[in-house]
């Protein structure tokens, strides 16, 4: 990638901030994808061919010879490697990275990019028909930016908290809602080379995991009747953990790869959150490897016991009655590829991250590394949760963004000893 593919980039993300208001309606979206699948059709091609030179080969090899048919192999190749760009199409801002360091992180390895699109933000049963342009016209800015930039792109529709009730309550209606939006964002994006862009049925959906598993099949036909060829994603319900995915009976169409997402254990991974109520705002100062023995965690009980928070203490508790270690981590993802194998589909676990607050930055590091190596070593893909947000391997440096270089190193590898 070189200087004129950023500076193109700028370029663009500069416009888009002079002229809001563009690509209005289906047809002259269809035609603007077009013409930017054509523009980035040989920044793609160099990109898979640059991909397939960064990954080991023979492992690439016994995990191609694994699956007897799915998605073609280079997109697979394109999805080992990435993470989640929060912040641009998932807030109530827009907040546009810079292309510099997107092009720095791809140097470094990234293949992927999950690119969370709030649903409501793009359905005119919560947001205005203008608003919901703007939105269309930024997903459009954003998918050409990051394919003419090499990346293989997921494009997630990721439910914010009214779609989510609203799958609890009125689960048909939910439904109705998603599938037009599907129908629409696959007309709109079908001209788009199926090698760089792969469409995510939903994140972490709500209710019954037999209802959703129904849905599913009925948005895979939404979706095939307008984009044939682009590889879909789909993850089961109960937030998509691996313990559901291994209940999960995969479905007919082979041009799909599925979804898991693993935080375990949480009071490690989610310690001191603040976006809720939750016991685990509680905890700071717990460690990995985790055990009910160490120091910290018993320390940590005694103080909330004395505090009177008791909800925390029976959630450590809950949670260690056996250690969470390196290798215990290692067989949980072991049971997502164990299902893979069974079933012959592939398997990414497009979302995985340690909230940065609390934990222990070697800790930190140690469980990000343990989760990508168990995951490569049976042949699942993976995406870092996230960026730049609570989870991200970003840090903001006065005003400016600068990479936590543990947090890369435990991804990706060092500067001095690329993986």
């Amino acid at each position: 990638m070189d200087a004129n593919h950023i500076a193109a980039a700028r370029a663009r993300l500069s416009a888009r901030k002079r002229s809001p208001h563009w690509c209005r309606g289906i047809a002259t979206a269809a035609a603007a994808a077009a013409a930017a699948a054509a523009a980035a059709a040989l920044t793609l091609a160099s990109a898979i061919s640059a991909i397939a030179g960064t990954l080991d080969a023979p492992h690439r090899a016994v995990c191609h010879a694994s699956l007897v048919a799915g998605p073609p192999r280079a997109r697979l190749d394109i999805m080992a490697r990435g993470f989640n760009l929060t912040g641009w199409l998932d807030g109530t801002t827009v907040r546009r990275p810079d292309p510099a360091m997107l092009v720095q992180l791809r140097q470094r390895g990234f293949t992927h990019i999950r690119l969370p699109v709030t649903a409501e933000r793009i359905m005119e049963a919560f947001s205005t028909p203008d608003a919901v342009q703007r939105q269309l016209g930024e997903l459009d800015e954003a998918l050409t930016v990051l394919a003419d930039l090499g990346y293989g792109v997921s494009l997630d529709l990721h439910p914010g908290r009214r779609l989510g009730n609203m799958q609890e309550v009125d689960p048909v209606l939910a439904f109705d809602l998603i599938d037009a939006a599907w129908r629409s964002l696959a007309r709109r994006y079908a001209a788009r080379s199926p090698d760089g862009l792969y469409f995510e049925l939903l994140n972490e959906p709500k209710g019954p995991p037999s209802l959703w598993a129904a849905q599913a099949a009925r948005l895979v036909a939404t979706i095939r009747r307008e984009a044939p060829n682009h590889t879909l994603i789909y993850g089961p319900a109960n937030y998509q953990r691996i313990d559901a995915l291994v209940e999960l009976k995969p479905l007919a169409d082979r041009n799909i790869v599925y979804a898991t997402h693993f935080y375990d254990p949480m009071i490690f991974t989610h310690q001191g959150l603040d976006w809720s109520d939750d016991p685990l705002r509680y905890l700071a100062g717990v460690p990995f490897p985790t055990r009910a023995s160490d120091p910290g965690v018993t320390r940590l009980v005694d103080s909330l016991s004395l505090e009177g928070k008791g909800a925390a203490v029976a959630l450590v508790k809950r949670q260690l009655t056996a250690p969470w270690t390196e290798e215990r981590v290692a067989s949980e993802i072991a049971s997502a590829g164990a299902w893979a194998e069974r079933y012959q589909r592939p398997v990414i676990i497009n979302e995985f991250g340690v909230l940065g607050w609390k934990s222990s930055p070697a800790d930190r590091a140690r469980w990000l590394r343990t989760v990508r190596m168990a995951a490569e070593r049976h042949c699942i893909g993976w995406t870092h949760w996230e960026y730049a947000d609570s989870f991200g391997f970003m840090r903001r440096v006065g005003d400016r963004m600068v990479p936590d270089e543990p947090i890369l190193d435990a991804l990706v590898g060092s500067r001095k000893s690329p993986r």
